[in-house]
């Protein structure tokens, strides 16, 4: 599988971006690149042909049914769920006790409660390419053909509508996945997205397209539901998106350097040497790069050079110290994909079947086993830290903003960045004001979630992540920062005109900067500024600025000789 601590961020950006032309599920191959591919196009899935995986599959259901027709209780199969483990229905004969497992199977319904705001479609279509693959283990006594429709729904673009509120990270995302089952056994009331984007019920839509009503056999309803497999949507896609944000911040950060007129000396590679963590390395290697051949930073990597009098001999942490306080941004986002890839490829579900290579002494395999493999803490723990490099990256956005606006701090230049035009010379103050609210409210949102639960379901649930409840916050936080780069952006450029220094910039630098002014004119008087933020949003929500930065910023980054 992936090495993600090998890659630099860049490096993982460009893999990441090269969609596949066919995904093939296996259980155990499937990359982030695939899960984002999935949410965001429509790439054909098939299964693997490999007979020894759907061997298993057929196998752990055949070993279940036997279960059922013998009267063995097993968890979720013949008996209630969570709580209701007790009671069992395992009386009659062999056929009565499959018609009840059926019926048990069927109740799983009682799940589907999810409500309020809906999610976002492609969280829901990352979420059903997880599941399926977790289920190609062939542990769980799910069939092949169950997941077939699921498959199916993919390929022809027929997602589930699924709200956001009502999971809890453990026992899976139990209220979320009921949905996609409810969808796909066609019940009344269900809603899909068409692949025009239209709202339509789920029955006639399924049936338009040819794909069969999902029958639940014993097992396949809890089979189904229980896992983490939304959760691992959710990471995906926000650590993907906090990777994307990263990047960009990057950029604007060595430009802040640039038009604050700092140094490169702080990027220095014996810092990194003599204190060795790869993130640290890593962000110096970056700022080295883009800050190559700029006329506006002070170039003192072979030395420091005087200062005219007045002007530090240092800069202040918000510049010096970046490949300190963002090493760990790196490290914990490389940390949080590798941690992704080993979930979205595992067994999420309860209860599962022991295979021979997997029986313990002593044990006769193909025994089931109730655990706790749904439970979606590493999930819920990744979010929370996206969260929190979220935070930091607005803080930092934030001083950055104070000091360029500040003519105390700026090294020269006017206050708030204001033209001589401006009567008020407060042409940015609007924006510094707006840059402390987000400063404030991401440190709320920031708050982790996976230390703040409660108990739940007859106290059977007495231990649980939330990891969708942190989602919620990651994808405020989301929003959040995207304002905060787009303003960081546009008071930059601003910065760049007042100093007539575009021929100035680095070569590196100097594409970011066009393509802002390609969408936002400078600030001559004072004027709302709120829609040139709302346009430079929408260029980093839709991945614009990125792709730009792959092909005009970073394409040389690790090609060349520092």
């Amino acid at each position: 599988m992936s090495t993600y601590k090998e890659k630099t961020l860049i490096e993982i950006d460009r893999d990441i971006a090269l969609p596949p032309f066919l995904i093939i599920l296996d259980g155990t191959t499937l990359h982030v690149r695939d899960i984002i591919a999935v949410a965001h196009q429509k790439i054909p899935i098939e299964f693997t042909d490999n007979p020894i995986v759907l061997k298993r599959v057929e196998e752990s259901y055949q070993r279940m049914m036997q279960n059922v027709i013998d009267g063995v209780p097993v968890y979720g199969c013949n008996t209630g769920y969570g709580a209701r483990a007790g009671h069992v229905v395992n009386e009659g004969e062999a056929s009565d006790r499959i018609l009840f497992a059926q019926k048990i199977s069927k109740s799983i319904v009682h799940t589907d409660v999810t409500v309020g705001p809906i999610l976002p479609k492609e969280v829901v279509r990352a979420a059903m390419v997880i599941r399926m693959n977790m289920l190609l283990h062939g542990v769980s006594a799910v069939k092949l053909s169950d997941l077939d429709i699921f498959r199916q729904m993919l390929n022809k673009d027929i997602i589930p509508v699924v709200n956001a509120y009502g999971g809890l990270g453990a026992s899976g995302d139990l209220a979320h996945n009921s949905r996609v089952v409810s969808a796909a056994r066609q019940l009344d009331g269900v809603f899909v997205w068409d692949a025009d984007g239209q709202k339509k019920p789920a029955r006639t839509t399924l049936k338009h397209h040819k794909i069969p009503k999902l029958e639940l056999d014993p097992k396949a309803g809890l089979g189904l539901v229980n896992g983490d497999n939304f959760s691992t949507a959710a990471a995906t896609l926000i650590a993907v998106d906090v990777l994307r944000l990263q990047l960009i911040a990057d950029v604007l950060g060595a430009m802040m350097v640039e038009v604050l007129r700092g140094s490169t000396r702080p990027f220095h590679p014996f810092l990194g040497n003599v204190r060795p963590h790869r993130g640290q390395q890593e962000v110096a290697k970056v700022y080295r790069y883009l800050l190559h051949g700029s006329k506006l930073a002070y170039q003192e990597l072979q030395g420091q050079q005087e200062r005219p009098k007045g002007v530090s001999v240092q800069d202040a942490y918000s510049l010096r110290c970046l490949p300190q306080s963002e090493a760990v941004n790196r490290e914990f986002l490389a940390w949080a994909l590798e941690t992704i890839t080993i979930n979205a490829n595992s067994v999420s579900d309860n209860p599962l079947w022991v295979t021979p290579e997997h029986a313990v002494d002593g044990e006769e395999p193909w025994q089931w086993v109730s655990g706790g493999n749904f439970f979606a803490m590493h999930m819920g723990e990744v979010i929370d830290i996206m969260r929190k490099i979220i935070t930091r990256l607005i803080k930092r956005n934030d001083r950055q903003l104070h000091r360029l606006l500040n003519p105390h701090l700026n090294n020269g230049l006017p206050a708030n960045l204001s033209d001589s035009s401006a009567i008020s010379q407060c042409a940015f103050k609007g924006v510094q004001l707006q840059s402390g609210m987000f400063d404030v409210y991401s440190m709320l949102l920031a708050n982790p979630v996976t230390t703040m639960f409660g108990i739940h379901e007859e106290h059977n649930q007495d231990i649980t992540p939330h990891s969708l409840t942190s989602a919620l916050f990651a994808w405020e936080g989301l929003r959040v920062l995207r304002y905060s780069l787009a303003m960081n952006a546009i008071a930059i450029a601003q910065a760049v005109d007042l100093r007539e220094g575009v021929s100035l910039l680095s070569p590196r630098t100097r594409p970011m900067y066009e393509y802002i002014r390609s969408i936002v004119s400078y600030v001559k008087e004072e004027r709302p500024l709120n829609q040139d933020i709302e346009r430079i949003y929408q260029e980093i929500e839709s991945g614009k600025i990125n792709e730009m930065l792959r092909k005009a910023v970073f394409n040389e980054f690790g090609k060349y000789d520092e």
